[in-house]
């Protein structure tokens, strides 16, 4: 194993056969990237910890980090488990020191703040290398989430790749949504890399079902990718979503809470809802009524906040016409 001084310029590509670990940093930020280099071939870029309360995109890197040893590799493979390591030692979604989202930082800035500067290391380090990329992603400690695979809609074959990536984690459905700013996906997208991203349960914690479908869906994507030999076994037909909305897939923006309160969800996550339907409430802490939370649509239930405290406009519920 290497492990070379950190600098933005360094390249995978000139690294030897074998496996490496890197620490990047820029100042006060950074994060660690341990890299498998075989033959001349694809750049598969993935991490975890996006934000620092999603832990299945961590647990499952740290395990593949520590076991995998291919032996006869194609490309360059480049895991981090935890890109938002400021988020991820607070335990919280957003970066403790400037409160701003990783996930809507991007291009980010050199001489911004910690997560701006984050996200400009991470793109112009790491991204500007990748050929290909996944980011894992959950719900976090506040959410629960129907699980699914996803991607912003391009155009051609980049479309189509990407189509093909979502398929091979065929344990999760897949919703296909327009560009949104301020992603990882949207730094990807700008540069033309087919790129997805995959959103476990969360609540808090890690399910072994989760480990398991992201582990199938890994291994089938380096076999995909012509990264590792062998053949993909078949795959289950997924359940698919493209919207022309942007906002239909933008979780934090659904079933606003009317106020400051203590939240109650009344439905089942998966369950399939008519519009207009009450499905939760949400209680002052002073005296009053509580207020009905309604469906905004006819759907399935593929979010709900599991935290009950909540604050004026908080997400309470997403729904998506599966």
């Amino acid at each position: 194993m290497s492990n070379v001084a950190s600098k933005i310029g360094y390249s995978f590509k000139s690294l030897g056969p074998g496996f490496h670990h890197h620490r990047f940093t820029s100042g006060d930020v950074g994060f660690d990237a341990w890299i498998w280099r075989g033959q001349p071939g694809p750049v598969l870029v993935l991490n975890g910890g996006t934000h620092g309360d999603e832990y299945e995109g961590p647990t499952l890197l740290r395990q593949w980090i520590d076991n995998w040893r291919p032996g006869d590799l194609r490309g360059t493979v480049v895991m981090i488990p935890v890109l938002n390591e400021g988020a991820f030692f607070a335990g919280a979604r957003c970066h403790p020191f400037d409160s701003a989202n990783l996930a809507r930082a991007f291009p980010g800035s050199a001489t911004g703040t910690e997560t701006a500067r984050l996200a400009h290391l991470f793109e112009s380090a790491v991204l500007a290398q990748a050929t290909h990329y996944v980011d894992l992603h959950s719900g976090g400690n506040a959410y629960e989430l129907h699980p699914w695979v996803g991607y912003m809609i391009a155009a051609g074959k980049i479309d189509r790749e990407q189509r093909a990536m979502s398929a091979c984690f065929d344990r999760f459905w897949c919703w296909a949504a327009p560009f949104l700013p301020g992603r990882t996906l949207s730094a990807t997208h700008k540069r033309r890399i087919p790129s997805i991203y995959v959103e476990c349960r969360g609540a808090g914690g890690v399910r072994p079902e989760d480990l398991s479908a992201l582990d199938h869906g890994l291994h089938n994507l380096l076999r995909h990718l012509g990264c590792v030999a062998g053949e993909i076994g078949p795959l289950a037909k997924q359940r698919f979503r493209s919207s022309r909305d942007a906002g239909e897939a933008h979780l934090q923006i659904h079933h606003p809470a009317p106020h400051d309160g203590l939240f109650a969800c009344n439905i089942n996550l998966g369950e399939s809802v008519r519009a207009d339907q009450p499905i939760g409430l949400v209680w002052p802490l002073s005296e009053g009524d509580p207020s009905v939370i309604r469906a905004e649509r006819a759907g399935t239930v593929v979010a709900c906040r599991r935290q009950r405290s909540v604050r004026r406009g908080d997400a309470l519920f997403t729904l998506a016409p599966l």
